[in-house]
C-alpha cells in the first residue's frame, strides 16, 4: 500500500526518474509525483524533462511535483528553484539508541493516568478526527496553492490506510480513559519506525506530548527494541523540542523538500 514505483524517462542523455504518489493524490484530488532524481545540468534541460514528465502523465492545473534534495546538492536545489520549484521544508532522521535510555529519569506532573492501548476499529473515528484537525506545520499545509481542506484530508486518509497495513495504531487515554490522541508506528525486526503521532487540538500546550512520546519510548522498550527511526520535518518544533527532552536522538540524513504546483 505504501510502496512506489521509480519510472524514468529521458530527453537525449538526460534521464528524470519519478514516481507516482496515489495516496497523496487521491487526498488532495490531483495526481502528485515525486522527482527522485535528474541528471540534467542546466535549466534549459531540465525544462525539457518536466515538459516530456507532463505530456507522458497529462498533467494539469493543480497537480504536484515535488523534490527531495540533500542540501549539500545545492547546484540542483538551485536548478529546481529556476524552473518554478520553491522551499517548503527541510527534513531529518532521527536514530533514537534505547539501549541506555532510562524511562525512569523522567517524572511527569500528572500521574500514571495516561497511556497507551492499541486501537481497534472502534477507535479509528475517533482517532480520524483528531488526525484531521491536529496537523498544521506539515508541507502540505504550509503550501499556499494547496487546499488546507486536502491537507487535512491527507491526514485522515493515513489513519484509515494504517488500519489496513502492517502499521500498528495505538490510542493515547487519559485517566478518564478518554482518547486524546494517537501513535501509529511499523516495527521491522531490528528497529521500529516511527509514523504519525498526534495530540487532539484541545490538549496541546500542556506538556502531554512529552508523556504521549514517553509512553511510546517505553512501550518498545519493554518489548526489546533497542533502535527507533523517525523522519521529521524542521518546522515541527514542538516534536523536536519533545526530542530534545527525552533525550538519545542522533540527527541523519537532511533534505531540503521543494515543491511545484501546475
Amino acid at each position: 500500500m505504501f510502496e512506489t514505483k521509480t519510472r524514468i524517462l529521458k530527453v537525449g542523455t538526460a534521464k528524470l526518474h519519478y514516481a507516482l504518489i496515489p495516496w497523496d493524490s487521491d487526498s488532495l484530488n490531483n495526481t502528485t509525483v515525486e522527482i527522485e532524481f535528474f541528471s540534467a545540468k542546466n535549466v534549459a534541460t531540465l525544462n525539457k524533462l518536466l515538459m516530456h514528465l507532463q505530456r507522458t502523465l497529462h498533467l494539469k492545473k493543480g497537480d504536484l511535483l515535488f523534490s527531495k534534495i540533500p542540501p549539500k546538492d545545492f547546484s540542483k536545489i538551485q536548478l529546481l528553484d529556476q524552473v518554478g520549484f520553491y522551499y517548503i521544508e527541510q527534513t531529518i532522521t532521527l536514530d533514537i539508541d534505547l539501549s541506555g535510555w532510562n524511562p525512569d529519569e523522567f517524572v511527569f506532573s500528572r500521574g500514571d493516568g495516561y497511556r497507551l492501548i492499541l486501537a481497534g476499529l472502534s477507535d479509528k473515528k475517533l482517532i480520524r478526527k483528531i488526525a484531521g484537525s491536529t496537523f498544521i506545520a506539515d508541507r502540505f499545509h504550509l503550501d499556499p496553492n494547496i487546499a488546507k481542506a486536502g491537507a487535512n484530508y491527507r491526514f485522515e486518509k493515513w489513519i484509515d490506510n494504517s488500519f489496513q497495513s502492517t502499521d500498528i495504531v495505538y490510542k493515547f487515554v487519559d485517566d478518564k480513559n478518554l482518547i486524546i490522541g494517537f501513535f501509529i508506528v511499523n516495527e521491522h525486526p531490528d528497529y521500529a519506525e516511527f509514523r504519525l503521532a498526534g495530540l487532539d487540538p484541545k490538549y496541546v500546550g500542556r506538556g502531554l506530548g512529552k508523556m504521549l512520546y514517553h509512553c511510546m519510548y517505553r512501550l518498545l522498550e519493554d518489548k526489546g527494541c533497542t533502535l527507533i527511526k523517525s523522519v521529521i520535518s524542521l518546522n515541527n518544533l514542538q516534536v523536536l523540542n519533545v526530542y530534545m527532552y527525552l533525550g538519545h536522538a542522533k540527527f541523519i540524513s537532511p533534505f531540503i523538500v521543494l515543491h511545484k504546483v501546475l
